[in-house]
């Protein structure tokens, strides 16, 4: 990778300068590949740049830094729109989408990067549409990697039964209501805190993010205390 390319996610993510020079390298090395494995589409006049690829990929390899699989094997496509766009599945307006059926992720530009620059306030597109990847991808796969994911997720989603456990995350104001929609939508809000403001879920939800924490095999609290290397 070249020191431009390195800057440039540097710039934009602290997660990245928390890492070891060791893991520098291979996030940088995972960011290449997951590049190489996907096509960058532009649409309504946006001409994808390396910048636009570097920060989605790099999005994508945090998320699974923890994990041994990190490329998304259902999707091939990442289209991008200008801003918020009408999507021709569902005739609506939207920042964001994932169309396992397609394999094709979609990002309106402006969002994606409002979620970048804003790193705190656990509004984060490209974490939330990448994670609805990984989660479809995981679903047709026999990977190692996505049995456990999948299996934590699943001893995530019977531990929330609990009545008690439910009015504790309803009273502490912390995950935002769109996550209660379905299990879909409920996972990429839990990751989209979990990346942000990992501190504060410890410390509000401290059960809830240590299973977070198993299903993504990283401890994002952890990491996110260490000086940058």
């Amino acid at each position: 990778m070249y020191g431009a390319q390195r800057a440039i996610i540097a710039e934009n993510f602290s997660f990245y300068n928390n890492l070891s020079i060791i893991d520098k390298r291979y996030f940088e090395h995972r960011v290449l590949r997951f590049i190489d494995s996907h096509n960058f589409i532009g649409r309504d006049g946006v001409v994808v740049t390396k910048k636009m690829e570097l920060l989605i990929a790099s999005t994508a390899v945090m998320l699974t830094f923890g994990m041994r699989r990190y490329l998304f094997s259902q999707f091939e496509n990442i289209v991008i729109y200008p801003k918020n766009y009408r999507s021709k599945v569902t005739n609506k307006r939207h920042q964001g989408e994932t169309n396992p059926r397609l394999g094709t992720i979609v990002f309106s530009w402006d969002d994606f990067m409002n979620g970048i620059e804003i790193e705190d306030n656990n509004l984060n597109l490209g974490l939330h549409e990448l994670t609805h990847a990984l989660h479809f991808s995981f679903l047709k796969e026999k990977s190692f990697t996505s049995v456990v994911f999948l299996d934590h997720f699943s001893a995530l989603l019977e531990r929330l039964k609990d009545k008690k456990l439910q009015r504790k995350i309803v009273e502490s104001g912390y995950l935002r209501e769109y996550g209660f929609s379905n299990q879909f939508e409920f996972l990429s809000v839990v990751v989209e805190h979990f990346f942000e403001t990992p501190h504060e879920f410890n410390q509000k939800l401290p059960e809830v993010y240590k299973m977070v924490k198993r299903m993504m095999n990283l401890d994002t609290l952890k990491m996110m205390s260490k000086p940058s290397a």
